[in-house]
């Protein structure tokens, strides 16, 4: 009777320490504490009447039912780090070919000066880079707006 127990907590503990680390809420860890606090006072109790292996498994199963259920109301802390670290994006700053690729995909003067405020982009454009922006069609409000920004 005492390998079964060892057993069982053995079983449970590992389904414990498995639980699936991508999963966001404490279902497999709730279940598996639930089942084994069950199987434990179920045995208990099913031991004082005479069946101690039947009222383990019945309190076992009845322990892993209500703690999956409580388990499923607790998140993760790691799921929700998970997620917020997601939600942050790293944003590069605009090089002077990205500016003359917007122009020539339509974007507006305004868009375009707003992304390079958003990027926090910074330029020391040369003659050369002035001529090229021009050439391609970059407003001056917004070959302005490059030059303010240093």
């Amino acid at each position: 009777m005492k390998r079964f127990y060892s057993l069982l907590t053995v079983l449970i503990l590992a389904l414990v320490i498995s639980g699936c680390e991508t999963n966001k809420t404490r279902i497999a860890e709730g279940a598996g504490i639930g089942g084994a606090v069950g199987a434990l006072a179920g045995g208990i109790i099913g031991h004082q009447s005479g069946s101690g292996v039947g009222g383990a498994l019945i309190g076992g199963a009845v322990g892993a039912g209500a703690g999956a259920l409580v388990g499923a109301q607790i998140n993760k802390p790691n799921a929700q780090a998970a997620q917020s670290t997601q939600a942050v994006q790293v944003v590069s700053p605009l090089t002077i070919q990205q500016v003359v690729d917007l122009t020539k995909q339509g974007a507006t003067g305004d868009d375009i000066i707003a992304k390079i405020k958003a990027t926090n982009s910074k330029y020391s454009l040369t003659p050369d880079d002035l001529n090229y922006l021009r050439k391609q069609g970059v407003s001056q409000r917004v070959i302005e707006a490059m030059q303010a920004v240093k």
